[in-house]
């Protein structure tokens, strides 16, 4: 393509964009030139870290007027900078949906959620009305009109946010990881929309870490690596002809596993030495598992619902893990999956008799005592980073455990265990950042080392792989693994089970609140 020419009918221009999010830090896009043309459907990939985010969020003007840092060169949206341009000049030429859909939620009920944008530009109520009810049938959430955003699970809130974006009508709409979410049906459904807006003669970008079926789907691919447009170009074209490549940069399998979408090789053992004992007995959770004949956590007869008068989240769910076991929760978005994996972490409150720890009603046990042996990874990584940077980020867990005083050392042991593991996430070099400076995977990858920096009896984790580029996920896995063979157990809630095959494990479904066995 040649770009004077794509420039006169240019949606969105990138004239030797550079971006930094810190003043002389390392840029995270590095003279890009790019042009996507009006009407265009453009997949953007690249493995965590790219800088496929960063122009997401400089496309929408996000950055730097919001979220800070230094950009260079010409930036345009339908000819206007949306770093400099009104608010209400952007939000009318370009919609952007973000990788975490809380960052972007400002209501308390879902109608609201997806009227507040329309209502802004001062419709008129009927036509505020007539948007809200086609942007959440668009999105399969229409049921859901008048409930509690909060009430929803994260795929729903996912797809609340694609409506109040949808619901602005605007002729761009960019979408950051908007499946990393989703259950298999929801996917297919969004597709089928892109499809729909694309015929419409909407710009429509998709932006994601691996090349699945929304980037495959794009008639242009362009692929980032290191902040750069590594390839640009018709997506079944790179895919015949660059296939090497293409696997090369991260974002598609490459061998008799490509052909299974998502799944993933078996990533090879990480150098991770066991935890030593000063910060907690892995090899007593190890011995547990030999030799007890209790369960470590068992579930019998278990119904929830928030509110008396509301509808049952679950329905008679029974089921026991035993220590040193390794289970995926699977199950379509609202089938109360993070429910139970909050009322496991005493994050909700049990019903009585319903939940045993080690044989102790979970009921009567503090959120305290519950923690500290069970660890939790939540879906959006940034709700629990409490930490400056990486390193700190990472030590946090034995500081605490340890509960050493301000400015005491930590034992050189746990140092060492930190420094491995940023090592293995391939943060080795990023360890005095800030933990938000990261891209989505990179963050994942964070929150699941420092919850494993101290050894539990059990580890939860919401979504790990969501968004994550092949590498990430593999490592994700390897990491689980690990912790397994020290002796812990491990519940993992995905949508994404093909990312674990090959692990001695074993699959949980849930189906509208019931259990499926």
């Amino acid at each position: 393509m040649e770009l004077g020419a794509a420039m006169d009918n240019a949606a969105l221009e990138l004239q030797g964009v550079t971006f930094r999010y810190e003043a002389g830090g390392k840029p995270a896009v590095e003279n890009v030139t790019l042009a996507i043309r009006t009407g265009e459907w453009v997949a953007i990939t690249g493995h965590s870290g790219s800088g496929k985010s960063t122009i997401a969020q400089l496309f929408s003007g996000y950055l730097p007027r919001a979220g800070g840092g230094c950009r260079e060169g010409v930036l345009l949206v339908d000819g206007l900078d949306p770093a400099e341009a009104t608010i209400a000049e952007v939000v009318q030429r370009i919609g952007i949906v973000f990788q975490d859909p809380d960052a972007q939620l400002v209501q308390g009920r879902v109608e609201d959620e997806v009227a507040f944008g329309p209502e802004n530009l001062c419709l008129d109520v009927a036509r505020v009305d007539e948007r809200v009810t086609d942007a959440l049938a668009a999105v399969d959430l229409a049921e859901r009109r008048p409930d509690s955003v909060h009430a929803l699970s994260g795929g729903q809130r996912q797809r609340t946010a694609i409506a109040a974006v949808l619901a602005l009508a605007p002729p761009v709409l960019v979408f950051d990881e908007p499946v990393a979410s989703l259950d298999a049906t929801a996917r297919r459904r969004f597709l089928a929309l892109l499809r729909q807006l694309h015929g419409e003669g909407r710009t429509i970008v998709t932006v994601s870490g691996r090349l699945d079926e929304l980037a495959q789907a794009a008639p242009r691919l362009i692929v980032m690596d290191g902040g750069r447009v590594a390839l640009d170009g018709p997506t079944a074209a790179l895919l015949s002809t660059q296939r090497t490549r293409l696997a090369e940069l991260g974002v598609l399998l490459q061998g008799a596993l490509a052909a299974a979408p998502g799944a993933l090789p078996q990533a090879g053992e990480l150098p991770l030495r066991a935890a030593p004992a000063a910060i907690s007995p892995a090899a007593a959770y190890r011995r547990q598992r030999e030799s007890a004949s209790a369960p470590l956590l068992q579930i019998q007869d278990l119904s929830f619902a928030y509110s008396k008068a509301g509808p049952e989240v679950l329905q008679d769910v029974n089921l026991t893990l035993g220590a040193g076991e390794w289970r995926l929760l699977c199950g379509d978005n609202g089938s109360g999956k993070t429910t139970l994996s909050r009322l496991l972490m005493g994050l909700l409150s049990p019903p009585r008799g319903t939940i045993w720890w080690e044989g102790k009603d979970a009921a009567k046990l503090k959120l305290y005592d519950l923690a500290a042996d069970i660890g939790y990874v939540f879906q959006q990584p940034e709700h629990q980073f409490v930490a400056a940077t990486v390193l700190e980020e990472l030590l946090y867990g034995p500081r605490f455990q340890l509960r050493l005083k301000p400015g005491e050392p930590l034992p050189q042991h746990v140092i060492e265990r930190a420094a491995e593991l940023l090592q293995v996430i391939g943060l080795a070099g990023r360890a005095d950042d800030s933990p938000y400076l990261l891209s989505g995977g990179e963050k994942r990858l964070l929150s699941a080392a420092a919850a494993m920096m101290v050894p539990k009896k059990l580890y939860i984790l919401d979504e790990p792989t969501a968004g994550a580029d092949y590498r990430g996920a593999g490592i994700l896995a390897a990491l689980c693994r690990r912790s397994v063979n020290e002796g812990a157990s491990v519940i993992i809630i995905t949508h994404e089970p093909e990312c674990f095959a090959g692990e001695n494990l074993s699959v949980w479904t849930l189906d509208r609140g019931r259990l499926q066995l």
